[in-house]
């Protein structure tokens, strides 16, 4: 049984998730800054962390791993290889807007197009770039975890360093839209949506 919980976190209201699942075992995707509401609901589960997912390498989802790992940690931290220039360039992951300066020079580990393991948890990734050039999303069970390709009512920017709006949209269409409609959709940014919804409504599909 796998449970997700969405948490708001850091300067611009990222959606942090927490993945877990009946075996008290959970991975962590997409962290920005401020991850005291996650820590507690790890320690009250308690829930053993097994590792961090990046969708993608933006400074709001990324800046919450040293908090993480001070409190929970060193732990995998595992991201599609072409986002890796990302992390360790404050410039690229867009952090230097915000007066950050964030890098993470820490070890990654490849995600990879297809059916992977990470920890106790299989997911299917796919590669949606556009958004950046090593875009993922995570699919397990019925749901797809999407970074900020894809949003309710819209999609990703892609003027920002490595975007490129013409291959977003074709990635969304080729790997996200072929998914089945009542696939749940967790966005990067906002709430919730299903395939089948955007599908039908979102200006950018149709």
């Amino acid at each position: 049984m796998i449970s997700i919980t969405r948490f708001i976190t850091g300067p611009i209201e990222t959606n942090t998730y927490l993945v877990s699942n009946d075996k008290k075992k959970c991975v962590i995707v997409d962290p920005a800054s401020g991850c005291s509401e996650i820590l507690c609901a790890i320690r009250n589960g308690p829930l053993e962390t097994e590792a961090i997912v990046l969708t993608h390498s933006h400074f709001d989802h990324i800046t919450g791993i040293p908090e993480l790992m001070d409190a929970l940690g060193d732990m995998p931290v595992y991201i599609h290889a072409s986002e890796a220039r990302f992390l360790a360039d404050a410039e690229l992951n867009g952090s230097l807007w915000f007066g950050e300066r964030f890098t993470f020079a820490g070890r990654t580990k490849k995600l990879d197009e297809g059916k992977q393991r990470i920890g106790s948890f299989e997911f299917d990734v796919l590669l949606v770039p556009g958004h950046t050039p090593g875009g993922c999303a995570l699919c397990i069970g019925n749901n797809c975890l999407c970074g900020d390709a894809l949003f309710a009512g819209s999609i990703g920017r892609s003027d920002l360093p490595g975007g490129d709006g013409h291959l977003l949209i074709s990635s969304i269409k080729k790997k996200l839209c072929a998914l089945p409609d009542a696939t749940v959709v967790w966005p990067g940014h906002g709430g919730r949506t299903t395939i089948g919804r955007e599908k039908k409504s979102n200006p950018f599909l149709i």
